[in-house]
């Protein structure tokens, strides 16, 4: 029951683009936009969705690999039940994600 109340949750903030904890921040020096916490989170909670394309691990790399320098930090590779995809950010989406960096 918990896990199935988390789902809803993450999918309520999810739709709304509503993260508790953090803030865009539009002017950082030297680097432009980026997130700030503004509150501590536990381990295993959820910060916030990354909206991207969801890609093959072949396509991932392959773009990955042909993109510029700056379109690298949009793109990351994970794994899930025993396969390998990219989500490629690089195109503005709604939320902040992709601006987290670590």
């Amino acid at each position: 029951m918990f896990l199935f109340l988390q789902i809803e949750q993450i999918a309520a903030h999810t739709a709304a683009q509503s993260w508790d904890g953090l803030e865009v921040v539009y002017d950082l020096p030297g680097r432009g936009r980026g997130v700030k916490v503004t509150r501590p989170f536990h381990k295993t909670e959820v910060v916030c969705d990354y909206n991207g394309e969801l890609l093959s691990h072949k396509e991932g790399k392959s773009r990955y690999m042909n993109s510029q320098e700056a379109a690298m930090g949009y793109m990351f590779e994970f794994r899930h039940a025993g396969q390998t995809y990219w989500v490629d950010a690089t195109e503005e989406a709604p939320g902040p994600g992709r601006l987290v960096n670590h």
